[in-house]
């Protein structure tokens, strides 16, 4: 379902199915598919009616809960102007920091996430192609 995420958050969040991706599905889906699209098109018509009802859901969900795309601006935000070189340990790091804040407490939270992303890349080791903090 990742490739169903609303067309608002597209620019922050990619569509990353693998039939919506360059690489080669794998073969065993070669007789269920062609090209991305199911042999029968009656599976095809009832996979864009669920993709369609999953994209409004999702849609609901995100107009109920704006914090969300200002969360993940900020992380994306983050990774971008620091590009470390191990983004899951960033991100654990990242977002280590809202299980310590108090409830509502916006401000201090995104300041202390920055913070522990800042670290995480700092610790890289140099010769994995990470230099530290950059000057920039």
């Amino acid at each position: 379902t990742f490739g169903l995420i609303p067309s608002e958050l597209g620019a922050a969040l990619p569509c990353l199915p693998w039939r919506h991706s360059v690489a080669m599905p794998p073969p065993e889906y070669a007789r269920f598919e062609i090209d991305g699209r199911m042999r029968d098109p009656e599976q095809q018509e009832k996979l864009e009616l669920r993709e369609e009802e999953l994209r409004q859901e999702h849609t609901k969900y995100l107009q109920q809960h704006p914090e969300l795309r200002q969360v993940l601006n900020d992380f994306m935000s983050s990774v971008l102007l620091h590009q470390p070189d191990h983004v899951f340990d960033f991100a654990r790091e990242y977002f280590s920091a809202f299980t310590e804040a108090e409830p509502g407490d916006v401000e201090a939270v995104t300041a202390a996430a920055e913070e522990r992303g800042k670290a995480a890349k700092a610790a890289e080791p140099a010769g994995e192609g990470g230099q530290g903090e950059s000057s920039a």
